[in-house]
């Protein structure tokens, strides 16, 4: 008889089979591989966390580590998820039942048939005010301001790459690629990292290429087109901004905030500055299309219906305004929830002038 390995490790060994970094969910989707993959390092390890909570949670109460995962019912399952449901919130309820899952899919494919029934499980609502605002709020303009420019003094292309962040809302990835693990090694795939090809000076836009290999244009401000036209000019083969550190990085951002007196907020503080500098100028520009009643313009730069936008210009209600600069605000960054706009922009930061 074949030795039972522990419930810790087929769930281990489960996760480094699906595991399909650095390709591409359409290729995948086309191959029929896609709903047991995972793509992502960030939802891997998120993931396989949920995962093996939940294993630790059926051992402690099946008494033992050893038993197959293809014995676990859809009851075991769906009591730890309304356990999970009575003490975290809600959006960490839709991680936990989003992780078992794919955990489910996984099983299926490469183990033996279960049936779990998730997709029966009622998860909590997800509001606004539910999502919470991650790793500080942005920096203001003159924390940002200062802090770029003492960058610079100590590092000036890590000084360069800040300001990139700031102008495009970029994440690290952009800049410093995608760490990736193989065995015990750790190195890094500089694909998504940016490059001169993708910063187009005459649109002023740059393209970035980032989570699950989402291809995305952002155009970048006026006051940033000097920095843009450097980079490219001084670019050489391959990433822009191949070769700085990131941990150095942030040490350094440390150590000029402490001194500068205002809290450092390492690269993801530069993404949230750029996410409250769009809104307050899509808020802005909004206001000024409906005040001119210009609904068909309205439409067109904000991508709402035409019904929506005659709506807005005879009645333009502040959270309305509000949430359809968010909804443009969320293609900016490279997000597909306008929920997850609310963690970059707070409620109290809605500007409506």
């Amino acid at each position: 008889m074949a030795k039972v390995k522990t419930i810790y490790r087929q769930i281990d060994q489960l996760f480094s089979m699906s595991r399909s970094f650095g390709q591409k969910k359409k290729e995948l989707k086309k191959a029929g591989q896609l709903d047991a993959a995972i793509t992502g390092a960030a939802t891997y390890d998120i993931y396989r966390a949920a995962c093996m909570r939940f294993a630790k949670d059926l051992a402690e109460r099946r008494g033992t580590t050893k038993f197959q995962i293809c014995s676990v019912t859809s009851e075991e399952v769906r009591n730890f998820l309304e356990r999970i449901k009575q003490i975290r919130r809600p959006e960490t309820v839709h991680q936990y039942s989003s992780a078992l899952e794919k955990l489910e899919k996984m099983t299926n494919k490469w183990f033996g048939r279960v049936s779990w029934k998730i997709e029966e499980f009622e998860r909590p609502r997800r509001s606004r005010e539910d999502v919470t605002v991650q790793r500080g709020p942005a920096y203001t303009p003159e924390e940002a301001d200062r802090l770029i420019q003492e960058l610079r003094k100590i590092n000036p292309r890590a000084g360069d790459a800040l300001e990139f962040i700031r102008a495009t809302g970029c994440r690290a990835e952009s800049i410093f690629g995608t760490a990736l693990k193989k065995g015990n090694k750790t190195y890094r795939d500089f694909s998504k990292a940016i490059t001169a090809e993708r910063i187009n000076l005459q649109k002023r836009t740059v393209t970035l290429i980032e989570k699950g290999g989402k291809v995305r244009e952002v155009r970048y401000d006026g006051q940033f087109h000097n920095l843009m036209q450097r980079l490219v000019q001084e670019a050489s083969y391959g990433g822009i901004f191949a070769g700085i550190n990131q941990q150095t990085i942030y040490s350094q951002i440390k150590m000029i905030a402490e001194k500068s007196s205002f809290s450092g907020r390492g690269l993801h503080g530069m993404r949230k500055t750029f996410a409250v500098q769009r809104h307050k100028e899509y808020i802005s520009r909004i206001n000024e299309l409906v005040k001119a009643k210009d609904w068909q313009r309205l439409a067109e730069e904000f991508s709402i219906s035409e019904q929506k936008a005659r709506r807005m210009c005879k009645n333009p209600l502040r959270k309305v305004v509000d949430v359809v600069a968010r909804l443009r605000l969320t293609r900016d960054l490279g997000h597909n929830r306008v929920e997850v706009t609310y963690r970059y922009v707070p409620r109290g930061k809605r500007v409506n002038k």
